[in-house]
């Protein structure tokens, strides 16, 4: 039996390592412009860089909204804090831009437009059964920049992303795996805040 239970877990790893990190998920119709799908992105991402310099000095947070279908089982708290996470997370990146006095002013619009929840309790079950966490859970979001005077987008991302099966810890609480998607999506975003040319090629 205990060789059985062996068996069983390493089958369910597999199975799910198979999955990898992509969340489908269809454009919600809130950025300006859809972004093209990224050949070898990690999770479901598609991206646009900007071409020209943002001087991370006028940028500016516009709207961060949830966007999620209204059935999910996320009460009105936990979707502030998931929205505050990726505000701060957005906020944090534009600091760490590098001085561009001739840049361009930005806008910053966010959304995030599906979550996947993990069950703690049915994870801790499946854990107990060597069958391992059941539950992998993550999130779907879209950013972009745009224009502060003509509105234009200069750069986005579209990604839907599951919490990897490293991120085990993750797996025994509700909203935690969505909440690594979310930082994941600010941190992508903010390469493509830089234009290509001033990047290195591990950047890319």
């Amino acid at each position: 039996m205990r060789a059985f239970h062996r068996l069983l877990a390493l089958s369910s790893l597999a199975l799910l390592a198979a999955c990898g990190t992509i969340m489908p998920a269809a454009p919600s119709g809130f950025l300006t412009a859809n972004p093209s799908p990224v050949e070898g992105g990690q999770g479901g991402l598609s991206a646009i860089r900007t071409t020209v310099a943002i001087d991370r000095a006028q940028a500016a947070i516009g709207a961060v909204e949830w966007r999620v279908d209204p059935r999910a089982d996320i009460s009105i708290a936990e979707q502030a804090a998931l929205l505050q996470v990726l505000r701060a997370e957005l906020q944090s990146k534009l600091q760490q831009l590098d001085v561009a006095p001739k840049g361009r002013p930005v806008v910053l619009r966010a959304a995030i437009t599906k979550v996947e929840t993990v069950s703690p309790a049915l994870n801790a079950v499946g854990t107990l059964l060597l069958i391992g966490p059941l539950d992998r859970g993550g999130a779907a979001t879209e950013i972009e920049a745009v224009d502060a005077e003509s509105g234009h987008q200069l750069a986005a991302i579209r990604l839907g992303y599951f919490a990897p099966l490293t991120d085990i810890g993750a797996r025994f609480s509700k909203l935690a795996p969505a909440e690594i998607a979310v930082k994941k999506a600010a941190a992508d975003f903010a390469r493509m805040l830089v234009p290509a040319a001033t990047t290195s090629p591990a950047e890319r």
